[in-house]
């Protein structure tokens, strides 16, 4: 069995700064709520676990479905990073994105 995770959205401004951090089991109104709130085209995965740092095939396909369903909306993925005890990945500086 996988390690329990916590998974968030960071809205970020142009310098990809956090301007906003939102649980991703909300309401995805919420999300969108806050990107038009905070005027932003950027927005972040970060995930939390014990496990190692590396992605499972389902962050694989996450990140690539949130992707691609920002993208008509002029809303860019700027990252996916996973976090744990053991290090961090980055979807960006591993070429994912």
């Amino acid at each position: 069995m996988r390690d329990p995770a916590t998974l968030q959205l960071l809205v970020l401004d142009d310098e990809w700064r956090p301007l906003h951090r939102l649980h991703a089991d909300h309401d995805w109104r919420l999300t969108m709520d806050a990107l038009l709130q905070w005027d932003s085209h950027w927005l972040a995965i970060e995930q939390r676990r014990t496990g190692g740092s590396l992605p499972y095939w389902t962050d694989i396909r996450l990140t690539r479905a949130l992707s691609k369903r920002l993208r008509p909306m002029e809303i860019s993925l700027a990252d996916h990073v996973i976090h744990s005890g053991q290090g961090r990945f980055s979807f960006r500086e591993a070429g994912l994105l």
